[in-house]
């Protein structure tokens, strides 16, 4: 096969430039072409101006050359970010694992998935991958209870939901970060793919053919190594260059693990995963050098490098997005946005219902006593039943296009979840008006309503992440709730 960079060639979707030679020297089996390529690296690149991406992969590249690095000056500074790189890892485990003891004494069975993965199979990894959060595969009833503990052990959703919020829409819920404290950071999945590309019976087999393993002195499972390989580019073929160290993974699986390539095929089949199944092998073949069955890809790649129409999507998704045009991530952004909207939405059976406005330009009255929290409506005028709600509120907003999020709670559960669209780069003071129905019980009351931040969010007040993400006070200007007969 070719491996021509031009569109639409597979390759034009490899990794380039300094990252393609970092990727080489970590995992091509030719030793000499390997560190020809670090040594290249090191030489044109400051390492001031490294990114973590780069970084993750210094620290297998350093791993696998630390000997012969040594005639380099910047060998020291090399094996320092390791240290500082193993080290938040260890950190980050030694945070997560009080939560772990307690899910396998409630009898959870945890899948590790990505480096964590890894790292249960071979523990001399820890070096080499870097895992500052652990990625957890459970069943959708073990999800469940995984959840509850680590609530209640004080760990706080990402996406800015209550725990309340969260509990009530769990069912609809692919995945979840989690964060507790400094270094505690889990992942917990309920599926080991993304939406996309998910399949009941695969999920199943998945399930079916885990293997145990030993994680910090834990019992854990692992998935097969044919699944682990789809996983590594299921999840790498999106926006894979913000962590190419996937490609590591997916070389050590076909280097040591062994991988029985007609299940493998049967399981990027049954996932929809042509596109990026057929960019990764072509390039760990092609490029790196793995030795990958050459009907393998035939069948995968077909005869040529050239994309099909089917793949195309796949391409600009995993092309790294600094290399791309104006008008390329245009389209990018629209097979992104396509994905988002083909495969979302909420379980209606179960979860609680979502209700949205568009904010209108608001009075001037002044907010600045506007509040995080408000009582809408007090328990001592309780009335159980079908219950239609009107509520105009007047907010302060950034100078961000952004969503808005509330929730309605009772004390026990939540009620419903809130999001109002601001669509114009103006700090003015906004009106958001919201509408809906809601059965309650007497139990439901008193009512509250609970501004949340649109994802959580660490960086100071005024900074472009909280003016994008934090929560937003507000004041309510009416309220209404009408028992319906």
């Amino acid at each position: 096969m070719t491996s021509s960079r031009w569109f639409p060639n597979l390759a034009w979707a490899w990794p380039h430039g300094g990252r393609n030679q970092l990727v080489i020297a970590a995992i091509c089996p030719d030793e000499a072409r390997a560190f020809a390529a670090i040594e290249s690296w090191l030489h044109e690149t400051d390492l001031d101006d490294a990114t973590f991406p780069e970084h993750r992969l210094l620290a297998a590249i350093t791993t696998r050359f630390d000997d012969r690095l040594k005639k380099h000056p910047e060998h020291a500074r090399l094996n320092g970010l390791q240290r500082l790189n193993w080290t938040r890892s260890l950190m980050a485990m030694s945070a997560a694992k009080p939560a772990l003891l307690q899910m396998v004494s409630a009898g959870l069975q945890l899948i590790l998935l990505k480096g964590a993965c890894r790292v249960a199979l071979d523990v001399s990894e820890q070096k080499s991958r870097t895992a500052y959060d652990l990625d957890l595969l459970l069943s959708p009833s073990d999800f469940v209870s995984a959840f509850e503990i680590l609530a209640a052990n004080g760990w706080n959703s990402t996406r800015g939901e209550s725990v309340l919020g969260l509990r009530g829409r769990i069912s609809s819920v692919r995945a979840r970060n989690f964060k507790q404290g400094r270094f505690g950071d889990i992942d917990l999945h309920q599926y080991a793919y993304h939406i996309a590309n998910q399949s009941s019976d695969s999920d199943r087999a998945l399930f079916d053919d885990v293997q145990p393993a030993q994680f910090y002195g834990l019992p854990v499972f692992v998935p097969s190594p044919e699944e682990r390989l789809a996983i590594a580019i299921g999840h790498g073929g999106w926006d894979g260059h913000s962590h190419s160290d996937w490609l590591v993974d997916a070389a050590r699986i076909v280097n040591l693990d062994g991988v029985d390539w007609d299940k493998f095929c049967k399981i990027t089949k049954s996932r929809k995963l042509s596109g990026p199944t057929a960019i990764a092998l072509s390039y760990l073949s092609t490029e790196v050098g793995l030795n990958i069955p050459s009907e393998v890809l035939r069948d995968v790649c077909g005869r040529t490098n050239l994309a099909s129409p089917a793949q195309i999507s796949a391409m600009f998704l995993a092309k790294d997005i600094g290399k791309l045009s104006s008008a390329q991530r245009v389209i990018r952004r629209g097979f992104e946005n396509f994905h988002k909207l083909k495969h979302s939405g909420r379980d209606k059976m179960q979860d609680t219902p979502l209700f949205r406005a568009v904010t209108k330009p608001g009075s001037p009255a002044a907010v600045s006593d506007g509040v995080l929290e408000h009582q809408l409506v007090p328990d001592t005028q309780a009335k159980a039943g079908l219950l239609a709600f009107n509520v105009t509120l007047n907010v302060k907003t950034p100078l961000k296009r952004r969503r808005i999020e509330f929730e309605l709670n009772s004390s026990t559960r939540n009620l419903c979840h809130l999001q109002a669209f601001h669509l114009r780069k103006s700090g003015d003071h906004t009106e958001v008006r919201f509408k809906g129905q809601i059965m309650l019980t007497k139990e439901d009351f008193p009512i509250v309503l609970l501004a949340l931040p649109g994802k959580l969010v660490e960086a100071p007040d005024g900074s472009p992440e909280h003016q994008k993400y934090g929560v937003v006070s507000f004041s309510v200007l009416a309220v209404d709730f009408t028992h319906q007969r």
